[in-house]
């Protein structure tokens, strides 16, 4: 018969609510009984303890399946679909990080955005398909060109920024300006004509004492100082 240590155990209940503590306890205490008094379990008491260490095997499937679930909504509230990159949420989130950080490490470092010049006539021109070549292809660029410890982020219809940590100052000015000439020597195949990017930078230091909101309206002043009319422009036929 069952030991009477497990009468109290409603086995199909905790099978139904998956809660898997409660059901490896259950079999690790029948477990042990059966080392030590083997004797006191009949036929059915062991289909039982089988029938335990199933359940919390299954269970213990379905919580990572749970858990994996969870991990990849979440990756989805802070990822930007199109280009892979953080979305504006996810920018934020790790923008307020950094400047966490800056605060208790003293740290320094740069953020950078960019902004692609008269995109809109893209799409009107050559339809959304185009435009979405053209932010995934500069989004790819700003991802490569960066390092681990940076974070890329497409903030806006053709807004792009770059959080650049644990860096010094003129280490960071000097990628921003690595990346602006990538992007604006970036060329994007569609069709029977070329594409060419152009887009606008502007930068911003942070330190221990910046703010958010302060640090976000000193880059877009630096971006619109650096603004151009150039245009994305079309070269030859694309072959």
């Amino acid at each position: 018969m069952i030991p009477s240590l497990l009468e109290d155990v409603n086995i199909e209940s905790l099978i139904r609510q998956e809660n898997l503590p409660q059901i490896c306890s259950a079999a690790d205490r029948l477990r042990r009984h059966a080392q030590t008094a083997p004797g006191t379990f009949d036929t059915s008491s062991l289909q039982l303890l089988d029938d335990l260490l199933a359940a919390a095997a299954e269970a213990e499937q379905t919580l990572a399946l749970q858990r994996a679930r969870i991990r990849y909504l979440e990756s989805l509230s802070v990822t930007d679909e199109m280009t892979g990159l953080l979305n504006r949420r996810g920018f934020e989130l790790e923008l307020s990080r950094a400047l966490a950080r800056a605060r208790r490490q003293n740290e320094s470092g740069l953020l950078v955005m960019c902004d692609l010049n008269n995109f809109k006539i893209i799409n009107d021109t050559y339809g959304h398909p185009a435009g979405d070549a053209i932010l995934r292809a500069v989004g790819k660029v700003l991802k490569r060109n960066t390092r681990e410890s940076d974070y890329v982020a497409r903030v806006g219809g053709d807004e792009f920024a770059v959080i650049m940590t644990h860096a010094s100052v003129p280490q960071s000015e000097q990628l921003a300006k690595k990346l602006s000439d990538l992007v604006n020597g970036l060329t994007v195949p569609w069709n029977d004509v070329t594409l060419a990017v152009a887009a606008s930078f502007g930068i911003a230091t942070y330190n221990r004492l910046s703010q958010a909101e302060t640090l976000l309206f000193m880059v877009d002043q630096d971006l619109y100082r650096h603004k151009t009319p150039r245009l994305v422009a079309l070269t030859g036929g694309a072959s």
